[in-house]
């Protein structure tokens, strides 16, 4: 008897169970995700390096920019919409791990470059 062989007794079974094809494309969009949040992550370290964050373990702390007082902020809001859209994209595809690991991902991330430290946030 397979997953397919078995009649989904009410509403909550019919949303929660998916068929093989549908699970193996939640792991190939949720491996393609972390990949480009991981990319989206590296991009926002990596421009903020030169003049903004000041954190040792970046290599160069770089002169104080004063053009990118907000860069922090604005990266920060930028994680959490990408979240905000893929997190409600995943779910109305009901793909269920995608989304956690978008939510897990993305709040992490915003967390983190919300914590370094920069001139105008010591």
């Amino acid at each position: 008897m397979t997953d397919q062989d078995t009649p989904a007794a009410g509403f909550p079974q019919r949303v929660l169970r998916r068929s093989r094809a549908h699970r193996r494309a939640d792991a190939i969009a949720c491996g393609l995700l972390v990949g480009l949040d991981v990319l989206l992550v590296a991009l926002v370290l990596l421009l903020g390096s030169d003049g903004v964050f000041t954190e040792d373990w970046m290599g160069y702390a770089g002169m104080m920019d004063s053009t990118a007082a907000s860069y922090q902020y604005h990266c920060v809001v930028l994680l959490c919409r990408v979240e905000a859209v893929t997190v409600a994209l995943a779910i109305a595809c009901r793909l269920w791990t995608t989304a956690a690991t978008q939510l897990v991902l993305l709040t992490s991330a915003a967390a983190f470059t919300a914590s370094l430290s920069t001139y105008w946030n010591p």
